[in-house]
């Protein structure tokens, strides 16, 4: 199965390095239409999915053509090493003025390949793909949401005192308003109403919410290339995992993007059945659909 990833070159590089151990990539395609991709990288990224017993082929170049017959195709819109850290409204700026056209030519060699925008923030990178694109619902992926619920998640064993891996979160939100949904979290199928007191889940409302005034692409780079290859896994094995993801979504007769949780699968994000709301959520579900709405494409 064929992956690209597309961007500036430290951050395709750090995100390659975690693509190339998946055992499912049988070729891997660099796009770096900047900078040229020197070969003594190459061959090291050989030899680290030597290791893992990966027979990967890659490829790199400065020309989107390679793109051709990429199932999925990462895009990393943002050089982490910048010294100067914009804001996430900056760095939406930054996306517009620098890489509509390319995300043009990504869809002109890839058009039925699943985009995931590895970045955070990325609603309104999802947005403007799927509006200049005419991509499919669901097509374009971006991880922003995946990255805070796997925060919650985290918080949430911290609390509890146990493992991370008996712990399920569901977060809903844009990249400027995040909102727990404490009656889908538990610990072992516990619900967490059983497990902390009504103040301990305030507190975690409350640390969802205030994670956008804290995040910058640049300080999780790491944790971002992670996940970004663990949704590149699961499109390519149709795993049909539940993950919290930036998607495109019809909510009252206009297409928007939210982080919500979806199936992930070959088909990409495919939307779930609604959810049980409460009224309080409700409206705050209905006030991230209409800001969503206004956003310029």
């Amino acid at each position: 199965m064929k992956v690209s990833v597309v961007g500036q070159k430290n951050a395709v590089l750090l995100i390659a390095q975690h693509i190339c151990r998946l055992k499912e990539v049988t070729e891997l395609a660099l796009v770096d239409e900047v900078h040229s991709i020197p070969d003594f990288i190459l061959a090291e990224l050989k030899m680290v999915a030597s290791i893992l017993r990966s027979d990967v082929r890659l490829i790199a170049s400065r020309n989107l053509s390679v793109l051709a017959g990429s199932e999925v195709v990462v895009y990393c819109p943002f050089d982490f090493n910048q010294p100067k850290k914009p804001s996430p409204a900056g760095y939406f700026r930054s996306f517009e003025s620098t890489n509509k056209d390319r995300i043009g030519g990504v869809y002109q060699h890839a058009p039925e390949a699943k985009i995931v925008v590895a970045t955070h923030p990325s609603t309104e990178i999802v947005q403007s793909i799927h509006q200049n694109s005419n991509a499919n619902l669901g097509q374009v992926i971006g991880i922003s949401g995946y990255l805070i619920n796997t925060d919650l998640k985290v918080e949430i064993s911290e609390a509890v005192g146990v493992s991370v891996e008996d712990v399920v979160s569901l977060i809903i939100g844009n990249d400027d308003e995040y909102h727990m949904l404490p009656q889908y979290c538990c610990a072992g199928g516990i619900p967490i109403d059983q497990l902390l007191s009504q103040n301990q889940i305030a507190k975690l409302g409350s640390n969802v919410r205030s994670q956008p005034k804290k995040l910058v692409y640049t300080d999780f780079v790491h944790t971002i290339s992670v996940l970004t290859a663990q949704v590149v896994k699961t499109i390519l094995l149709n795993k049909k995992r539940i993950i919290a993801v930036a998607t495109m979504i019809e909510a009252n007769g206009i297409e928007v993007c939210l982080n919500l949780p979806a199936k992930i699968g070959r088909n990409g994000a495919e939307k779930l059945t609604s959810l049980h709301l409460t009224n309080k959520q409700l409206e705050q579900f209905m006030a991230l659909v209409k800001k969503a709405a206004t956003q310029p494409s």
